[in-house]
């Protein structure tokens, strides 16, 4: 006669081979005998999770821990049903538990680890994914649960590199490790995303949905990767998937980005102010609500929201807090205000505009600069008794009442689309550095002479998505056949790469080895006819200047571009030619180049 001890043995070994009704069934006549046969009871506990039935699993695990409180293959199952069903309180607890029973169970601490990192407990997450790997050096779930850790803690390559680690350990893997697979090409696929490889983490997401990840995280970060890509309609079907799975803040987020990049605006800050319904503390939500509303032209709504940006502690460098009160456009009544540069070189020139309308108000205005723009705005400074000091940003601040960023200047004055205030020039070069270059530069079509146009092709590699944003010299090639024309390169920066090994036409003069400062751009932009820039610091500086500009712009440019226009609120002289298409600079350059052949003609 079989005895309960050897009934148990046989269905355990059709357990591990996969033969579930065999073992059910046996498990079943065991407890039939004897219904505080713990182990039975534990063990079909497990196997109702393995085939999908968590209730009757946690009611199993349950009793089967009421029947051995102290023991550990029960308290860890049931913790894992509690993780799967996704109270990940409970599932920590009793891996706790199980872990004060055991300390050297690799298994508890790894899924202890994922339990940690759904209630945001990140150090502790990492510190037991730590403690698996101390043990089992080779765990994959606890590599693939630490990659998840990772990339929350903001460390994507790490996370991609354990992520590719739980891969290849799990590369064959039986069934019961699909998960971990799934999970770890779902976190890889985020990782790749977060390091803007869209082409690998759109493989890497669709990698995770045929292992059997079919979660809303990973069409989430699917849809995400094909509106970098351009496959817009693509992308909203990949939405649609992870919002019938997992609707929530996290989603509406990632899709309200990807329709920032379809320029759709205004459909993006609906899906950003729904995010901030459930997450009304979110800094970086606030500022992404802010672009959308201002790249849709709602700038009363947007610029209080776009002031959250200083207020987001992930931004890279952090954004500088000072002990006095931030300026909202109250009466200055003598007080000395701070007006300072925070983000690039553009922006601070966009925003100069302001600083006379500042000093009309009566205080005593101390501005900051990056260094580069030091001169150009000491020049706007100087026929303004109100401004008492230009200083170089890093220098010692004198003391001050009131500060204010200058892309704050818009909230507090109240700018709507109808007032922005455009009058140009607000900058001028120096009289004598522009004579130099009027001579350097030679005469223009007043003399019967050729166009001079100017050039810049890229902006600032450190920008995220400058590789949208900037065409290169090879995506604006087109306008240096064009004749009639002198072309002058005012490139700077890594940009220049662009010209090593190129063929450039003699009608090209590269100006960037003569150029010493910004204070130089300007000085040499007074003598051209027409200054042509994708979106860089330049470009801000020709419209200050009033000088002529075309810009070229990508298929969803910054906001300050708005969409669907041709011209400029900030920059009247502008002229925009936007990508017909995510990627067209052909396009771009080829209309630019018909417009410039017919001006050439005149």
């Amino acid at each position: 006669m079989v005895t309960l001890s050897q009934a148990l043995m046989i269905a355990l070994d059709h357990h591990q081979a996969g033969r579930v009704a065999e073992a059910e069934d046996i498990y079943r006549r065991i407890l039939g005998a004897d219904p505080e046969y713990a182990d039975a009871m534990q063990l079909l506990g497990v196997l109702a999770a393995q085939t999908g039935r968590l209730e009757e699993a946690g009611r199993r695990l349950r009793l089967a821990v009421a029947l051995r409180p102290d023991g550990v293959a029960g308290l860890s199952n049931l913790a894992g049903v509690a993780q799967s069903a996704g109270d990940a309180g409970p599932a920590a607890r009793l891996y706790g538990r199980a872990l004060r029973l055991m300390p050297e169970l690799a298994d508890a601490h790894a899924g202890r680890c994922a339990a940690l990192r759904r209630l945001e407990r990140n150090g502790e997450a990492l510190a037991a994914s730590g403690r698996a790997l101390a043990l089992a050096p080779d765990h994959a779930a606890a590599l693939a649960n630490r990659a998840a850790v990772l990339l929350s803690c903001g460390d994507p390559p790490m996370a991609e590199r354990c992520a590719r680690r739980a891969l290849r350990l799990t590369g064959g893997a039986a069934h019961a490790q699909a998960n971990t697979r799934a999970t770890a090409h779902a976190t890889l696929a985020a990782a790749l995303a977060a390091r803007r490889c869209w082409v690998a983490a759109e493989a890497a997401a669709r990698d995770a949905l045929a292992a059997g990840h079919d979660t809303g995280d990973a069409w989430e970060v699917l849809g995400a990767a094909l509106a970098k890509l351009g496959r817009f309609a693509e992308a909203l079907d990949a939405f649609a998937a992870a919002e019938r799975l997992r609707p929530g803040p996290s989603l509406w987020a990632a899709r309200g980005t990807a329709l920032v990049a379809m320029a759709r605006p205004a459909e993006a800050a609906e899906d950003f102010a729904r995010a901030l319904a459930e997450r009304p503390q979110d800094a970086g939500l606030h500022w992404n609500l802010g672009f959308a509303r201002l790249m849709a032209g709602d700038y009363a709504a947007g610029w209080p929201e776009f002031h959250w940006r200083r207020h987001d502690d992930r931004a890279e460098p952090p954004w500088r807090h000072f002990s006095r009160p931030t300026w909202r456009g109250e009466p200055l009544a003598g007080r000395t205000i701070l007006l300072h540069a925070e983000q690039g070189l553009g922006d601070t020139l966009q925003f100069l505009r302001y600083v006379p309308l500042v000093a009309a108000l009566g205080g005593r205005v101390v501005l900051e600069v990056q260094r580069p723009l030091l001169a150009l705005a000491a020049g706007l400074a100087a026929g303004l008794e109100e401004v008492a000091q230009v200083i170089a940003r890093g220098d010692p601040l004198p003391p001050f009442d009131l500060e204010c960023p200058l892309m704050s200047l818009p909230r507090a004055f109240g700018t709507v689309l109808a007032d922005v205030p455009a009058t140009t020039p607000y900058l001028r070069p120096d009289p004598d550095r522009a004579e130099r270059w009027r001579r350097r530069l030679g005469p223009g079509p007043a003399a019967g002479q050729e166009l001079r146009v100017g050039l810049v092709w890229a902006g600032n590699p450190r920008f995220p998505g400058d590789d949208q944003r900037s065409p290169r010299l090879a995506g604006l090639r087109a306008l240096l056949e064009v004749p009639g024309c002198r072309f002058y390169g005012l490139q700077m920066g890594e940009g220049r790469a662009d010209l090593d090994g190129a063929a450039l036409p003699a009608s090209f003069t590269d100006l960037g080895p003569e150029i010493a400062d910004f204070a130089d751009t300007a000085a040499i932009m007074a003598g051209l006819d027409l200054v042509v820039s994708s979106c860089t610091g330049p470009a801000h500086l020709a419209g200050a200047l009033g000088r002529p500009l075309w810009l070229a712009l990508p298929f969803s440019p910054d906001w300050r571009w708005l969409t669907g226009r041709a011209d400029s609120p900030w920059y009247p002289t502008a002229r925009l030619f936007r990508q017909p298409a995510p990627g067209d600079w052909g396009a771009v350059a080829g209309r630019m180049a018909a417009e410039l052949a017919e001006a050439a003609r005149r």
